[in-house]
Order: C-alpha cells, then structure tokens, then sequence
C-alpha cells in the first residue's frame, strides 16, 4: 500500500514535470509558474521548498530548450550575456530575501508578477494584430552602452524575482526583450533560456544551503521535464511568433490570477517553511 502510494506521487511528479517543461520549451520559461502552484496545491509542498526546488528543476529544463533553439539560431549572445550578468546577483539576493517574506505574501508577490506580465503580453499581441507594425514600446532597439544598461537592469529585476519566486525569471524577460529591446519572440524565449541556466544555477545553490529543496522531488519532477522540453521546443520552432506571444500572456495571466485567489484559503494551514 505505500509502493502504491509512494509510485503515485512519483506519476504525479512526472506529470507536473512534463508539464513544467512543454511550457518551458514552449515559451521560453523556466517553467515556475506551472511548477510552483502544482507544487504547493497538489503535492501540498511548503511554499519555500517549492521555489527551491522548482529552481533546481529548471536547471535541465533550460538547458534542453536553449540548446534546441539555439541550434534553431533562436539566440542574441550579446543581450544574454547583459541579462545573465544583472540577472545572477539577483537571484542570490532573491534566494536570501525568502527568509523575510512569509508563506502568503511569496504567492500574492508571484500572482502580481505574472497577472501583469500577462496582460503586457496579451496587449501587445493584441495591438500588434490589430494595427500590423504597432507594439507597445515597440520603437525601442538600444544598441552599445543603453542596450548594456538595459539588459543588466531586466537581468537584475529577474534574477531577483526568480530567487525570491522559484522562477526562471523569463516571466520578466522575455517581455522586455521583446518590448524594450526590439527582439523577435522567438528569438526572446531562447535568449531567456540561456540566460535562465546561470540563473536558476545561481538561485538553486542559495536555496540547497538554506535547505529548501527536496532532492528526490527535484529529480523526478527533471525526468519529466526533460521530456516536456524537447517537445516543448520544438513546437516553439514551428510556431508562429504572434501565436506564442498571446500564448504566453495568457499563460501568465491565468496563472497568476490563481496564486493570487488561493492564499485566502490557505493561510491557516501550518506548513514546515513557517513553523
């Protein structure tokens, strides 16, 4: 009875991983937005150890998607390195941060986050459909130092928040890339998943010293998405790029506005994060 038991987390896991990386891959994201809320709600998992170990899975999860769309030539080297610089600090920052936070306010900070990402995304894909070339902030295309400046600022904002949300931090990302700094969105999402592995990396070991991840979760959610990545990917590959945009705010929207009606119920409950 507990084989069964023990082997029916184990084909949850797998699903939320799966899960986890289609989105990824898909994207562009690390995946948190999925991961986290599955994490907290189905697993029952304390929301501390599900930004940890969260983190610890997107680590291979990027790494697959970055790889397949870089091959697809789906990367700007110089914008990554910008962002992953900014974004590493950040997420170590991040990381420390969920120390003196609670529970409650980690998962309504996670809903603002996405909720309004989202609706920039959706927006732009809306204008974009409606009026051809128009987008919102769609004039920006900084080049030298501003596009530095730039991309160290974005890095920055989503490392922190992907420390402190147990998010890839493409959430934050990929909507700069493609408002603020002129990039496709193909060619934002595999710019932030290479920009995600120093940063997940960076976020992860942060979290393992604190002790907020569960090492057997993490592997067997990684099975999962691993598998997910690659055909997340390369749906990504063949997608149109006005389709992923509305995908992804719709994505973020949706989930966001779950976090951020959960936690009224929820409050009460003890968990091992806030004893």
């Amino acid at each position: 009875m507990h084989g069964a038991r023990v082997s029916g987390r184990t084909v949850r896991l797998l699903a939320i991983g799966a899960v986890t990386g289609l989105a990824g891959g898909l994207l562009g994201v690390g995946g948190g937005f999925v991961m986290v809320p599955a994490m907290v709600y189905l697993m029952k998992t304390p929301q501390r150890e599900a930004n940890g170990t969260s983190l610890a899975v997107i680590v291979p999860v990027a790494i697959v998607g970055a790889t397949i769309l870089g091959r697809g030539h789906q990367l700007d080297l110089e914008v990554g390195i910008a962002l992953a610089i900014g974004a590493v600090g950040g997420a170590v920052l991040g990381a420390r941060l969920t120390l003196r936070i609670s529970d409650t306010g980690l998962r309504r900070a996670f809903g603002v986050v996405a909720v309004a990402a989202g609706i920039v995304m959706i927006a732009d894909s809306v204008l974009h459909a409606v009026g051809g070339n128009v987008q919102l902030a769609g004039g920006l295309h900084p080049t030298g130092i501003s596009l530095w400046i730039m991309g160290l600022a974005v890095g920055a904002v989503a490392g922190l928040l992907s420390g402190l949300l147990g998010i890839g931090g493409g959430a934050v990302m990929v909507p700069a890339m493609t408002l603020l700094m002129g990039l496709t969105q193909h060619m934002a999402q595999g710019t932030s998943l290479l920009v995600i592995i120093p940063t997940a990396i960076s976020g992860s070991i942060t979290h393992f010293r604190m002790g907020n991840i569960r090492l057997a979760t993490a592997a067997w959610l990684s099975a999962g998405g691993v598998v997910g990545a690659v055909a997340g990917a390369y749906l990504a590959l063949a997608s149109p790029d006005a389709i992923l945009r509305l995908l992804f705010g719709c994505y973020l929207a949706f989930t966001g506005l779950r976090m951020l009606q959960a936690p009224g119920t929820r409050i009460t409950q003890p968990t091992m994060a806030n004893r």
